[in-house]
């Protein structure tokens, strides 16, 4: 008899683990997930550990689609504005286990928070919380109040790379243990 680790009730990503859903070809448990958008979908434990399955397909969708969309930030290589670039690679950091800095910020369970995963949210909170698109080089990054804490408007500020230095989690004396 195969044994196996029940994961009914756990979350992955954006799925959540319903029921046991049979095996696979090749013995592998399967798993019946629902889905934050709604849908069902059934996968390997192998997958839902692994991280390789996140939900059931929409969040792949949605990265398509938002890379084919016009912000008003993208342009070509010399036209795109700053505040996108600082977006993407915000979200890099979390998202791309492939990124060297991802260890430091995804890997240690930082997010980006739903209302940014939108550009124009994003640009909408940064306009309104003194970012300046003039700013020189280093004068202007974002940065995390807690740098324990996710990429979100009531934890972002804007910074020069200084103040960020100074906000390291091996400096921070907030209510997080101490690198």
């Amino acid at each position: 008899m195969y044994h196996f680790n029940d994961l009914t009730g756990m979350r992955f990503n954006r799925l959540l683990v319903v029921e046991k859903g049979g095996r696979s070809n090749d013995r592998h448990v399967l798993w019946l997930c629902k889905c934050d958008c709604g849908n069902e979908t059934i996968t390997a434990s192998r997958d839902l550990i692994s991280g390789h399955t996140q939900s059931c397909g929409c969040y792949n969708k949605e990265m398509t689609s938002l890379a084919r969309t016009k912000h008003g930030g993208r342009g070509n290589h010399k036209n795109t504005e700053r505040l996108y670039k600082i977006w993407v690679d915000m979200r890099r950091r979390c998202n791309d286990k492939e990124l060297k800095s991802y260890k430091y910020y995804g890997g240690l369970g930082v997010k980006v928070c739903n209302e940014w995963e939108n550009y124009s949210s994003f640009r909408a909170w940064a306009s309104g919380n003194g970012y300046d698109e003039k700013a020189q080089k280093g004068e202007c990054t974002i940065d995390r109040i807690n740098p324990y804490g996710d990429y979100c408007p009531n934890n972002c500020r804007w910074a020069t790379v200084a103040e960020q230095n100074r906000n390291q989690r091996r400096h921070y004396k907030g209510g997080e243990p101490h690198d």
